[in-house]
């Protein structure tokens, strides 16, 4: 084959092609496959009291964190707080898997014949194309975040569906281990749609201790803090993070986490697998 005819072949393959690409998004009926975005997201700590609350038809939303990540097309993370008798859910086919944590208040959750309150500290976890509903039923304000993922590679429903489904967890049924530092509690380690495995637990720091010597993994991680006063030792700078404040660590970057001497700190550690 001569050279010239190599470019010709490929630009008609693209032109034949059924699907349609939108931006790094190549689509057919509806989004199985996530392509090639550049990373855009650097070691961060988003301070909750610094962020702004922007009006909603349900109460209000924070922009905390959205970009890719070197496993991740998209990561898009927002913190909602619903009025009293307020409701919202996620897009309607949104082409993303949903992780719901419960900052404060109490949210009632319902997907399918399903309904469960979650208070501070609950959890939920969606599989893309699932569409979770998510009510304010109390007198008082409620906040959650809601983190959406994409990765770069193929979704597979079946592999969520045979994971088990949906995931709805309070505070209160998480189980409690013990540890030389305080306490922990595995919340899940599963496949999902977008992820071969996404895990997650929450950990109890007592007063001056550190969650590991500073380590690096190969894994991103998030860490959002329920409680306390900490020092994040990331790479070779320190910065200070309380209760509402979240962490997002890229692969491969030296951390770890120091608690204060005033009392004990409380954090979820979310990390995943493409």
């Amino acid at each position: 084959m001569k050279p010239i005819l190599l470019p010709l072949i490929l630009i008609a393959s693209v032109l034949l092609s059924p699907t349609r690409t939108i931006g790094q998004i190549t689509v057919g009926d509806t989004l199985t496959t996530q392509t090639g975005a550049p990373d855009t997201l650097t070691a961060a700590v988003i301070e909750w009291e610094r962020t702004k609350p922007r009006e909603t038809k349900y109460g209000e939303a924070r922009d905390l964190l959205t970009g890719a990540t070197r496993d991740l097309s998209w990561l898009d993370i927002h913190a909602h707080t619903l009025f009293a008798g307020k409701t919202f859910s996620t897009a309607p086919n949104e082409a993303a898997d949903n992780l719901l944590i419960v900052r404060d208040g109490s949210i009632t959750v319902t997907i399918g014949a399903t309904h469960k309150v979650l208070g501070p500290g609950g959890i939920g976890l969606f599989a893309a194309g699932e569409r979770p509903v998510f009510v304010n039923t109390t007198t008082a304000n409620a906040s959650c975040y809601l983190l959406s993922f994409r990765a770069k590679g193929k979704v597979d429903h079946n592999r969520a569906k045979q994971a088990g489904g949906p995931v709805l967890l309070d505070w209160p049924e998480m189980v409690m281990k013990k540890t030389g530092k305080g306490e922990s509690r595995p919340i899940f380690s599963r496949p999902i749609a977008w992820l071969h495995n996404i895990d997650m637990h929450a950990t109890t720091l007592d007063p001056g201790q550190i969650s590991h010597p500073q380590h690096m993994h190969r894994n991103e991680e998030i860490i959002l803090l329920r409680s306390g006063h900490v020092r994040m030792h990331i790479a070779d700078g320190y910065r200070k993070a309380a209760g509402g404040d979240l962490v997002f660590l890229p692969s491969g970057v030296p951390h770890d986490l120091e608690n204060g001497d005033t009392g004990r700190c409380e954090y979820f550690a979310l990390q995943w697998e493409p």
